[in-house]
């Protein structure tokens, strides 16, 4: 081999380590740094059938937390929820647990960390369901027991400053508990509806039965995501563009190729835990914080 030759092989070999070396870098950031960057979101939505008196009502939402065991995200989330404010409304978006070792270090972080000034709200999510009948209903029983609302395919009214709104939640869509019928069949029209959905698969139901605003998480924001083409999978039957954020009517109907048929709002959180990727035993996140969504609602007069 002659020294032009050599010259090549040695830019050739220089360049291969290189892209490997980024490789393994990109790599053990998506699996040690960013699934622990947890990331607090702050978001307004103008909702024109908010009582007035409700103006700047906040709500902490915290979805798919995923607690196996009191481990690093747990104690960087619990120090994150000490130094927040205390939110008018805290809702636990549904995969709070990862099987039944989690059900003890879910209820310590509920218990010593998640606080409301109206009502703390939770709502089940697949994970939930991947649980034994017995257990599933005992984890429900706990979070009864520690204050917090579980609203399974239930309504119920909230009253803040002499208004009342409607708080709804439905059984976790994705494996086919939710029945929306039976969630909203005590809900007053007249009155503002706030709808809490583990997975945000049907908010075209929601905006035809005529909710005012849906909370979301599931679909991890893609977990992994890649500039120029968004989320790689997000476990969500309406496809990858509904993945995270909020969507108003415009945006679901750009999004869905077809009008949701509502003004429905949704909201849908990244989420705070992870799940295996693509069947993997990997657990990544990549250019998709975790998130605690703090989001405010605010009264605007109907255009």
């Amino acid at each position: 081999m002659n020294a032009q030759a050599r010259s090549a092989a040695a830019r050739t070999g220089g360049t291969l380590g290189g892209i490997l070396a980024a490789g393994a870098g990109l790599t053990l950031y998506a699996l040690a740094v960013e699934p622990y960057r947890l990331q607090v979101t702050h978001t307004e939505i103008e909702c024109p059938r908010l009582p007035a008196s409700m103006d700047g009502l906040t709500v902490l939402l915290l979805a798919d937390s995923h607690i196996s065991r009191h481990g690093r995200r747990e104690r960087l989330l619990a120090d994150l929820l000490a130094d927040l404010p205390v939110p008018d409304i805290a809702v636990l978006g549904g995969d709070i647990i990862t099987g039944t070792g989690g059900v003890p270090d879910a209820m310590r972080l509920i218990q010593g960390n998640v606080r409301s000034r109206y009502g703390t709200y939770a709502i089940l999510g697949n994970a939930e369901h991947k649980l034994r009948g017995p257990r599933r209903r005992d984890f429900v029983s706990q979070l009864d027991n520690a204050g917090v609302v579980t609203l399974i395919n239930r309504s119920m009214p909230l009253e803040v400053n002499g208004a009342t709104i409607t708080v709804a939640g439905t059984d976790d869509p994705y494996f086919g508990h939710a029945d929306l019928e039976t969630t909203l069949a005590e809900w007053d029209r007249g009155r503002f509806c706030l709808l809490l959905a583990h997975s945000p698969q049907i908010v075209t139901l929601a905006a035809r039965a005529g909710v005012d605003l849906m909370l979301s998480g599931h679909t991890h924001g893609g977990q992994v995501r890649l500039p120029f083409l968004g989320a790689l999978e997000t476990h969500n039957p309406l496809g990858r563009g509904v993945d995270q954020g909020l969507f108003d009517r415009a945006r679901l109907q750009d999004t869905l190729g077809r009008d949701p048929g509502g003004d429905t709002l949704l909201y849908i959180s990244r989420g705070i835990g992870v799940a295996n990727f693509a069947n993997w035993p990997l657990y990544p996140r990549l250019l998709c914080r975790p998130e605690v969504a703090w989001i405010t609602l605010r009264r605007v007069d109907a255009r």
